[in-house]
């Protein structure tokens, strides 16, 4: 969807999320309670742990932790969009060989498969569009609508909730929903105090049959796709709770 379309409805509930690597399935919850999902393409990329490049599938000793490699020597601060893959190829080459490994009895390994593929080689080095491209191939799969909007793609380049207010005031939206933790790190009140309704989002994981033991709570949404297919969305709608901030 055009940006120009959705732009000045004045009724959109919108959420935001860092762009990140297959994400779990509480990211695919609040893309679908919102009208539009704003990635924070223009943030900084964490010096320490993330989940920006960083997730976890499953094999037969439980979680398997994958790290998309992203180049950092030299370089200093980078915000998301800068990042760089380092050995692309190599990696592809390696992700692709533990999907077939773990997932291998998987109904949706093959498409998965393909689709990977195609979008690692075209991503080559860029680590944003490696990550949009895999999110949108995902959602698409889960069957959800909503679509994504670039934050560098306004041009708007605050920081904390002021970034959200920011975002929100330029795409004229009435709802932001947020995961249940915000509190923890942003201002909700001055948010609410600027005539937004503050909307949270709790995401309890739902079990759902796993290849290989015991389950596994909160991986990858990849791993929801690939045991269940598109009723994995179900799964989603299920583990979600949307209640207002206080």
């Amino acid at each position: 969807m055009a940006l120009k379309i959705i732009m000045g409805s004045g009724l959109m509930r919108i959420s935001f999320n860092q762009p990140a690597f297959l994400p779990w399935g509480g990211f695919f919850g609040r893309l679908l309670h919102s009208e539009a999902m704003v990635l924070l393409d223009h943030t900084q990329f964490a010096r320490g742990f993330t989940y920006v490049n960083r997730n976890r599938l499953k094999g037969p000793n439980g979680e398997v932790k994958i790290t998309v490699p992203v180049i950092r020597k030299g370089l200093g601060l980078q915000t998301i969009n800068q990042l760089s893959l380092y050995q692309p190829e190599k990696w592809l080459k390696n992700f692709l060989a533990l999907l077939r490994h773990f997932y291998s009895a998987s109904l949706y390994l093959e498409e998965t498969i393909l689709a990977f593929q195609e979008v690692g080689t075209r991503a080559g080095h860029n680590f944003l569009t490696l990550v949009f491209e895999s999110c949108s191939w995902l959602k698409a799969k889960f069957q959800v609508s909503t679509p994504f909007i670039f934050q560098s793609d306004l041009g708007i380049k605050s920081t904390k909730e002021q970034l959200l207010l920011d975002l929100a005031q330029e795409l004229e939206a009435k709802e932001i929903l947020l995961p249940h933790l915000a509190s923890r790190h942003l201002d909700l009140k001055k948010i609410k105090e600027a005539g937004f309704k503050v909307l949270l989002l709790r995401y309890q994981q739902k079990v759902y049959p796993q290849f290989w033991g015991p389950f596994e709570p909160n991986l990858s949404a990849l791993d929801l796709y690939l045991c269940c297919g598109p009723a994995g969305i179900k799964v989603i709608e299920k583990s979600c709770r949307i209640q207002e901030a206080d």
